[in-house]
């Protein structure tokens, strides 16, 4: 027999699935199971979920004896867990190098560059640069 008490289910953003850089959205599926678990629905449809991301935060980044250190604020009215950087040396494209869990990260200056820029963003999938996604973008390269 059905049960007219109908439960209403609040998933919270920091546990939604990886921002979709490339569509801008989250997309989202659920299914229905039994009290007893005994029973469970087929997956839904997915959901596309727009949201605004996270505006610009203030940040520093040094470059002291060939170590690039980045510092950053975490995004007002946000909770994110982690953060991806990306870099861009002379001209290539942008290039993922690491998470971080914490609001810093150091590197090495990569070998033979003359110049770069780098990029904190909310994690999104595939792994690619976001401008949309970005927390902030140092667009001055800064000479090595």
């Amino acid at each position: 027999m059905s049960n007219p008490v109908v439960n209403k289910v609040i998933i919270k953003k920091e546990d939604l699935p990886a921002f979709n850089g490339t569509q801008q959205n989250y997309l989202v599926r659920y299914r229905v199971v039994s009290e007893d678990r005994n029973r469970t629905s087929h997956w839904s449809p997915y959901y596309s979920l727009t949201t605004p991301i996270a505006s610009q935060v203030a940040c520093s980044v040094t470059v002291l004896s060939n170590v690039i250190s980045l510092v950053w604020q975490h995004p007002a009215s946000t909770t994110f867990q982690q953060y991806d950087i990306y870099i861009k040396t002379n001209i290539k494209d942008w290039t993922y190098l690491s998470s971080s869990s914490s609001t810093q990260f150091s590197t090495l200056v990569p070998a033979g560059i003359s110049s770069f820029q780098v990029a904190v963003q909310v994690p999104v999938y595939p792994k690619t640069y976001s401008p949309d996604a970005a927390i902030f973008t140092l667009v001055t390269p800064l000479v090595v």
